[in-house]
């Protein structure tokens, strides 16, 4: 771990009387890792600092507390004009914050931003830097990794896991910049009708990465209860008034409803006074569901959570882009084991995924 901070270890040590080879025989780590966490020369993973606090009879926060200097650090923000509460992680040696907005706002902060400058800025963090830097980054549009994130929190073990929702071009550009540890993505090359490989080579060419198969989906139109303006395939979406909900640009849903009214000789701007953007599988759905659209193009799972009525359009690959120097580390063995599970299957089968290929390597991308 990289972050180091000034501690009580020794003092609630020598207060138990216990010495450090009695400390570490206790906890199951090395006398020379008890003496360079004393010094504070490193710093311990979370399982180590929850066995010492339990051996010494105190909290972590009181045997790791923060002095008031070690609780404000310098990060760089995910995007411009950040304020407020921030999730926070430890993404290829920096700092990273992001907002808590939209569907995170009801999620505990991490810390609070107190000013910025530029893409920087200072945070006060509201939970041990040490817990912090264990945080791992799930970046994707897929409910799943919302519900992988889920399962992996409630299971022991050290570090907590973050879905931030993102559009698929969006969490690839973070995965370059080193603002996540994982990128989902379901993007088809209009040329080739390639999935996914050739926008990873374009936008992770620096980097080696590998795609790991979450699973696969249907996309295709959604439209209100009832029918009400006859949708019955994508040549209907260009009907004069038709209000749509849509993905932002960089999504991979924004970029199939492009294709399919090319296809049908029309495009978005024809529609542009009708348009309603929106972030998403989730909330193309729930805008049809309240009303404010009258149809859009998300996935399968997507009309199931809201009850809408669906029609697809394509199956789609949904992969998992991975920096291959993580993959090796034990928070990525346990995310990708539990990939592996009959229940976390299940689960993803009962809303609408396919996953017969769930942990199937597709590819491997060398930096260029």
């Amino acid at each position: 771990m990289s972050t180091s901070l000034p501690n009580r270890v020794r003092a609630l040590r020598e207060s138990a009387q216990l010495s450090q080879q009695a400390l570490a025989d206790a906890i199951q780590i090395t006398r020379q890792s008890v003496h360079l966490i004393e010094t504070g020369r490193c710093s311990p993973s979370v399982d180590v600092a929850l066995r010492m606090a339990q051996v010494l009879d105190c909290s972590v926060e009181s045997l790791f507390g923060q002095s008031p200097r070690e609780q404000v650090l310098w990060s760089e923000s995910e995007s411009s004009g950040l304020t407020g509460r921030v999730a926070l992680a430890h993404v290829q040696g920096r700092w990273v914050s992001y907002p808590l907005e939209r569907d995170l706002t009801g999620r505990c902060a991490d810390a609070l931003v107190t000013r910025s400058r530029g893409r920087k800025v200072e945070v006060e963090l509201l939970r041990p830097a040490p817990a912090l830097s264990e945080q791992t980054v799930l970046m994707g549009c897929a409910q799943a990794l919302g519900l992988l994130a889920d399962r992996l929190n409630a299971r022991s073990g050290s570090g907590r896991y973050l879905w931030l929702p993102r559009a698929s071009t969006h969490a690839l550009q973070s995965l370059a910049r080193g603002q996540t540890h994982l990128a989902g993505v379901h993007l088809t090359d209009a040329k080739t009708g390639i999935d996914n490989l050739p926008d990873v080579r374009r936008h992770a060419k620096n980097q080696d990465v590998q795609l790991i198969t979450l699973a696969r989906w249907e996309a295709g139109i959604l439209f209100a209860i009832g029918n009400p303006k006859g949708v019955r395939q994508a040549a209907d979406l260009q009907r004069k008034g038709m209000r749509l909900a849509v993905r932002e640009s960089g999504s991979g849903a924004r970029r199939l409803m492009e294709r399919e009214l090319q296809r049908c000789g029309g495009s978005l701007e024809v529609q542009s006074d009708h348009l309603l953007e929106v972030r998403g599988h989730l909330e193309v759905a729930a805008a049809i569901s309240m009303g404010a659209a009258d149809a859009g193009i998300a996935t399968r799972d997507a009309a199931i959570a809201f009850g809408l009525p669906f029609i697809p359009l394509a199956e789609e690959r949904y992969d998992l882009v991975i920096p291959k120097e993580l993959q090796r580390e034990a928070r990525m063995q346990r995310l990708l084991d539990l990939m592996t599970t009959l229940a976390f299957r299940k689960e993803l089968s009962a809303i609408g995924y396919d996953v017969r290929s769930c942990g199937e390597r597709i590819a491997e991308e060398s930096a260029a």
